[in-house]
C-alpha cells in the first residue's frame, strides 16, 4: 500500500478527479440555466408575468438532477476510493466511463421520457459505482 502523498500523485488518480471536475462544471451551467428554462418551478418571469413555454428547454430540470445526483454518486466512490489510497488506473478510466454515461444519460432525459431507460441506466450507474467502491477494498484497505 502506497502512502496518501504518493497516491495523489499518480496521473491516472489525478484524471479521475478531473473527470469529476468537469461534471461539475457542467453541474454549475446547469444550475444556472434551470431557472431561464424549467417550467416545472413556480417561478415566473419577472416582466412577462408567466411562465415560458414547454419545449426542449422545459426538460433542462430533469437533467439538472441527473448531473446532480450521480455528481454526488462519483464523488463518493472517488473519496472512498482517496481515503484508501487504492487502485489507480482502473478508477480513472470507470470515472471516465461514468462521466460520458452520465452526459448521455442526461441528454437522453432531455430528449426521451421513457422510464425503462431511466432504469437501465440507474442499474448501470448503480453497477459502476459499486465496482469503483469495490476497488478501494480490494487495492487499498
Amino acid at each position: 500500500m502506497i502512502g496518501i502523498d504518493n497516491y495523489l500523485a499518480v496521473g491516472s488518480v489525478k484524471s479521475a478527479w478531473i473527470s469529476l471536475y468537469i461534471l461539475s462544471i457542467v453541474w454549475g451551467l446547469l444550475y444556472m440555466l434551470r431557472p431561464l428554462f424549467d417550467t416545472s418551478s413556480e417561478i415566473s418571469d419577472m416582466e412577462g408575468g408567466e411562465k415560458k413555454s414547454g419545449g426542449f428547454l422545459s426538460r433542462i430540470g430533469r437533467a439538472y438532477d441527473v448531473i446532480k445526483d450521480n455528481l454526488l454518486m462519483q464523488f463518493f466512490a472517488l473519496s472512498i476510493n482517496a481515503l484508501g489510497a487504492a487502485s489507480t488506473k482502473a478508477l480513472s478510466i470507470l470515472s471516465w466511463i461514468f462521466f460520458v454515461l452520465t452526459i448521455i444519460y442526461a441528454l437522453a432525459v432531455m430528449f426521451i421520457e421513457q422510464k425503462m431507460i431511466r432504469a437501465i441506466f440507474g442499474l448501470i450507474f448503480f453497477v459502476l459505482t459499486l465496482i469503483m467502491t469495490s476497488l478501494a477494498f480490494k487495492h487499498g484497505w
